[in-house]
This record gives structure tokens, C-alpha cells and sequence, in this order.
């Protein structure tokens, strides 16, 4: 309080100045920079063609051939999950650090592999995408929409 020159006191308060509000909400953005883990679709590949289904197992038996062939124990110590078999291809999660790594070595991997038929079969792996977000991957690029 204040006194003023008649010896009364007076009362001043401020009150802000409210701004125009244009919406009835706030905004607000996020940017993630460095998304932990990255993701890799994989198509096996054989030599004949083969009409088995890839399963989990076998992929990751295929995926530690690949990578401690290349990488030796590091290779193999680098985390890998599968997250869909579907056919003869593999969708895996690896840390983002490593996609790189994982990519080289899957993609330069071939082996013989027995049928049971007791012939044999090369096989390797080929990259069909890789991406730091998973949604890259099942969208694709949108060229098989205008296929007929």
C-alpha cells in the first residue's frame, strides 16, 4: 500500500494483460534425433529356388553364421530380435549403432546348406530395406501401388 498526499491509503494491483488466445489448446513438438534401435527386413535367398518357410530358428542360426563369419565373437554379441518371419523373409530389430554392421555382413554371407534330399543349397541373405523407424519398412516407397 501507498500513501498518497491526503494521507489515505490506496490500493494499486497490475493485472497482466491477457493475449488473445487462437486455439483452445497448446502446441507443442518433439524431435527424436537418435532413435535407439533400427530396423532390417531380410530376404533369404537359395540356390535352387526352395518353397520351405523360413522360421525363427533357422533365421537366427542363418543371421550368427552371417555375422561370426564376418565379426568373429564381436559379430555374434551384438543383439538381434526377430520380430516377423513371414515366408522366406525375416524382419529383425538391432541396435541402431549396429545396422551397419549388421547389413555388411548379411549381405556378403553365403553358404551351402543340405536339403533333405541330400543335395545341396547356396544361400545368403539380401537387404530389402533398412530404416531407423519401423514404419519406413511396412510403408515401402510406394511403388507397388501403381502395380497391377
Amino acid at each position: 500500500m501507498a500513501a498518497t498526499e491526503s494521507g489515505q491509503s490506496s490500493c494499486k494491483t497490475r493485472r497482466p494483460k491477457r493475449k488473445p488466445s487462437s486455439s483452445t489448446y497448446d502446441e507443442a513438438s518433439v524431435t527424436v534425433r537418435n532413435p535407439p534401435w533400427a530396423y532390417i527386413r531380410l530376404e533369404l535367398i537359395t540356390t535352387p529356388p526352395s518353397t520351405t518357410t523360413l522360421d525363427a530358428i533357422t533365421a537366427r542360426t542363418h543371421l550368427t553364421s552371417a555375422l561370426q563369419q564376418l565379426f568373429g565373437l564381436t559379430g555374434i554379441a551384438i543383439p538381434v530380435d526377430i520380430l516377423k518371419t513371414d515366408r522366406n523373409e525375416v524382419w529383425i530389430r538391432v541396435p541402431r549403432e549396429d545396422s551397419g554392421t549388421i547389413v555388411a555382413a548379411v549381405g556378403g554371407w553365403v553358404s551351402t546348406a543340405r536339403t533333405r534330399d541330400e543335395g545341396a543349397e547356396q544361400i545368403g541373405w539380401k537387404v530389402k530395406g533398412a530404416s531407423d523407424w519401423l514404419a519406413n519398412l511396412v510403408a515401402g516407397n510406394g511403388s507397388d501401388l501403381f502395380e497391377d
